[in-house]
């Protein structure tokens, strides 16, 4: 019963994480560019570019989103699609890759002090310091429930 639960409990902080990386990306683009465009750059062309490829990230939280909602719908539903501890486990561990892949590569900006002159981003304050901690935590979060599925079937 725990066990469904803790599964339930993943699929729902991925969605609503993944949402708000969907809403912040694609429809906030001018924000999250500034975040990495210095105030003295923001009227080059550059940050216009910046700030509308960098809804590809929206796109692809959207579709991570709407995996973790069709994953939710089977699992409240009783489908048995991905029913099965060990399937449910993979794809908890992929989830955590995605969220890993996007705490992993803001390390190394972290331990050099963030924004260096023009270059880089803060991460030790604003909203990247909030993508940072969360995608730590569901990193852990997702590998956690992932191997207590496997441990408790």
């Amino acid at each position: 019963m725990y066990v469904e639960y803790a599964y339930i409990f993943a699929l729902v902080a991925n969605l609503v994480w993944f949402s708000m990386g969907f809403h912040y990306f694609s429809f906030k683009n001018n924000a999250a560019a500034k975040v990495a465009i210095p105030k003295h750059l923001r009227d080059s062309p550059l940050f216009k570019t910046h700030s509308v490829s960098i809804r590809f990230l929206g796109g692809m939280n959207g579709a991570w989103a709407l995996m973790c909602l069709i994953l939710l719908y089977l699992a409240l539903t009783g489908s048995v699609l991905f029913s099965a501890p060990i399937e449910r486990s993979i794809i908890l561990f992929i989830i955590a890759s995605a969220h890993f892949s996007q705490f992993y590569f803001n390390v190394p900006i972290h331990r050099n002090g963030g924004r260096q002159g023009d270059a880089y981003w803060n991460v030790t304050s604003g909203p990247m310091l909030m993508i940072f901690v969360v995608d730590a935590l569901e990193t852990v979060l997702n590998v956690g429930i992932g191997g207590y599925l496997i441990v408790a079937s």
